[in-house]
């Protein structure tokens, strides 16, 4: 009985960190509750103003008579607030405007810099508004703030209009339903946000960084000027996208529900998010220079299928190269022939995605692994690509039935592979594992898992077991392990085939490990940095849930000590 209950403890408690782990991140990040408006200057709901001198009333028109260091908070409808060219300046966080469910309030000739939130709009009861808000923000100098204007939800139905708005980390974000015009976006990380889920009315008379705006709806077989300076594609096909220079954005190119489409030979840089596509299918991505964008070079969400990939230069983007990121959605894409080298996390990540090929690619430098699949990836290949000196060569995390062949791993600062977790039924072989770092005399890394009693049964609680099988040759020939040699010194060979097994857990044994490498010539290296990637850094998010887990764990493993010494 002491073991059934260890057994079930041991679960709970494990259960139990993730979900406070999950909930910890989930309440650190959602805008679930109202915020509570802050301290500062007010003009209330009956339209008087509170805490200054600098701002004269004159029916429902607020002006500022001189520059104010606090933030404004607007809780009353149909107002002006004219800043009359005065400055509304912040230390660095807050909110520079503070509006909570707001309608008709118009926002002009001010100076706003400086602020967590230059202008904030957000919401007090849950649920999209009976009429929109018609707010209007106009003629106004925002600056130097982590977000220029901020829509939280249900802020919809607004206009933004006649602003300069620069040296934001973003410009305008969480936009929904709302009108921009003649608006100058410059020297932002990213200028206005966008998503598959809100469409606004965005013109050219938009521009950043000098060049204007194309926000597309409903385009077909079109080819985006040569001016463009942001590319927004929606509910759109046959769209040409060519020979742009893009920067300045949060995403450069931005494809949502827009199909069979083609961007090519364009330099993509210093965006938050080089070329996103959600929910787009059957479009090609080739010969562009993605690199220097804050996240991701080319990031593939929700249900993106059966697009190509490939002959991109894909570099010093401060996430993944590549990510693929569609649990159960997202299938049948192509990445090959790209040159991915010295992001910051990994060269191809893939999330849960489907039938993908990876093929042909020079990965190399990253800080990450080369190439990532995590939680349910399954039926993908990997195949004929050159992967070097990254954090890891290639991780699989709970990924199964994927087929890993013909590819060169050489020289990466951990694993040339590892499986973790639920991982299983992966085929592996024809490749070669050269002077990757040797952890416990191995360059591939397989955790051993926790086997639990089946319900009922009476054995010994929790024990580890090798980690799940997987196919390591193809019943005539393996892998090129560089260290064969050192390992089995006294190994014949027959043919090209060594005489000894490869060895690396009981359920998985390479049968027919290679004599000689395969394959005749590597890629060049010609094109890689030459920086040394440095171990991988987690979110603070990350952070957050896997604590409570390792305590969770540690809290098992001190049960199952205590019941071991106290058992009958």
């Amino acid at each position: 009985m002491k073991k059934k209950a260890l057994a079930a403890a041991f679960i709970l408690i494990l259960l139990f960190s993730a979900a406070v782990g999950t909930q910890f991140v989930y309440f650190s990040s959602a805008n679930f509750f109202p915020e509570q408006i802050p301290s500062g200057i007010r003009i209330t709901s009956a339209g008087t103003v509170e805490g200054t001198d600098m701002i004269q009333r004159s029916g429902n028109v607020y002006t500022l008579t001189g520059n104010i260091y606090r933030t404004i908070v607007v809780l009353r409808d149909g107002i002006v607030l004219d800043g009359a060219g005065y400055t509304l300046q912040g230390s660095g966080s807050g909110a520079g405007i503070f509006l909570q469910e707001r309608s008709g309030v118009t926002i002009k000739n001010m100076k706003i810099c400086n602020f967590g939130y230059g202008i904030k709009f957000t919401w007090l009861s849950y649920g999209p508004p009976t009429t929109p808000r018609s707010n209007k923000v106009s003629g106004n100098t925002i600056t130097n703030n982590t977000y220029g204007i901020a829509f939280y939800d249900f802020s919809s139905g607004n206009e933004v209009s006649d602003n300069y708005i620069a040296h934001n980390t973003q410009g305008v974000v969480y936009a929904s339903d709302t009108v921009f015009r003649n608006n100058q976006f410059r020297n932002n990380d990213g200028a206005i946000s966008e998503s598959s889920y809100t469409v606004n009315d965005i013109d050219t008379s938009n521009t950043v960084n000098g060049k204007p705006v194309y926000y597309w709806v409903g385009q077909h077989d079109r080819t985006v000027p040569s001016d463009a300076g942001w590319v927004v594609l929606k509910n759109c096909s046959g769209i040409t996208v060519q020979d742009l220079s893009l920067e300045g954005n949060a995403d450069g190119v931005l494809l949502c529900s827009t199909n069979g489409s083609t961007i090519s030979g364009n330099v993509i840089a210093n965006n938050l998010n080089g070329i996103t596509l959600q929910g787009s299918s059957n479009n090609v991505v080739s010969d562009n220079s993605v690199a220097g964008n804050s996240e991701y070079g080319i990031y593939l969400d929700g249900a993106s299928r059966d697009n190509n990939i490939s002959g991109n230069r894909i570099e010093a983007n401060g996430k993944d190269g590549v990510s693929v990121y569609a649990i159960g959605s997202s299938k049948g894409n192509m990445v090959s022939q790209n040159q991915i080298t010295s992001n910051q996390e990994n060269g191809i990540s893939v999330n849960g995605a489907q039938d993908c090929k990876i093929v042909g690619n020079n990965i190399t430098v990253n800080r990450g692994s080369g190439v990532c699949f995590l939680y349910g990836s399954s039926g993908n290949a990997v195949s004929e690509n050159y992967i070097a000196r990254n954090g890891m060569g290639i991780q699989l995390s709970d990924a199964v039935e994927n087929t890993i062949t013909e590819n060169t791993i050489i020289e990466n600062n951990g694993w040339g592979i590892r499986l973790n977790g639920s991982q299983r039924n992966n085929v592996i072989h024809h490749n070669n594992f050269i002077n990757n770092n040797v952890t416990d005399g191995l360059q591939v890394s397989i955790p051993a898992v926790w086997i639990f009693d089946p319900p009922g049964s009476i054995g010994d609680g929790p024990t580890l077991a090798p980690g799940n099988p997987n196919s390591w040759d193809d019943g005539k020939e393996g892998n090129y392990w560089s260290d064969y040699r050192t390992r089995y010194p006294n190994a014949s060979s027959k043919g090209t085939v060594g005489g000894t097994p490869f060895f690396i857990n009981e359920n998985n044994i390479d049968n027919y490990p290679l004599m000689t490498a395969f394959g005749t010539s590597l890629p060049s290296q010609e094109s890689e940095s030459t920086q040394s990637p440095e171990p991988q850094q987690r979110s603070l998010a990350t952070a957050l849930v896997i604590a409570p887990i390792v305590l969770g764990i540690v809290a098992g493993v001190g049960l199952l000590v205590y019941f071991k010494k106290n058992k009958r």
